[in-house]
């Protein structure tokens, strides 16, 4: 993965809201599903009951751009854009950076915290988790 992004993280909303805004969103969620697109494209994107001006797409797109989530290309006069990264690769890169940012908070309770969380909605990944431990502590490729 190339540039770095930009972005905040906000705890408290939910899913991918908690780095990027509503509108950021909806504009990565369109360029993921169609790939390189213009703004006209993009905001045809939007579910009908989204009223976003054209202009506001304009300047969200462009200050995409400038956080590295978003590429521009000039094609004749019009400018289009695609994303920096697949939607799984934002994902994973976003989920390492916070996963490093709390564990700067402290260490010990994030690992506890995820131990915990996971044993409440998946039960059946702790034995994932124990055996990818395992193979780390033995140094060997992830399978």
């Amino acid at each position: 993965m190339g540039k770095q992004i930009k972005f905040h993280f906000n705890p408290f909303k939910r899913g991918v809201n908690q780095v990027l805004g509503p509108l950021e969103r909806d504009i990565m969620e369109a360029l993921w599903s169609h790939g390189e697109s213009s703004v006209k494209d993009i905001r045809n994107a939007f579910p009908t009951t989204r009223d976003i001006s054209y202009s506001a797409v304009i300047t969200v797109t462009n200050r995409m751009v400038e956080k590295g989530l978003v590429k521009r290309t000039k094609i004749g006069k019009a400018y289009f854009y695609l994303p920096a990264y697949s939607k799984d690769e934002f994902l994973e890169l976003v989920s390492k950076k916070v996963v490093e940012g709390a564990s700067e908070l402290s260490f010990d309770s994030v690992m506890v915290h995820f131990v915990d969380y996971m044993a409440q909605m998946a039960p059946d990944k702790i034995e994932y988790f124990s055996k990818l431990i395992e193979l780390k502590r033995q140094n060997k490729p992830q399978k």
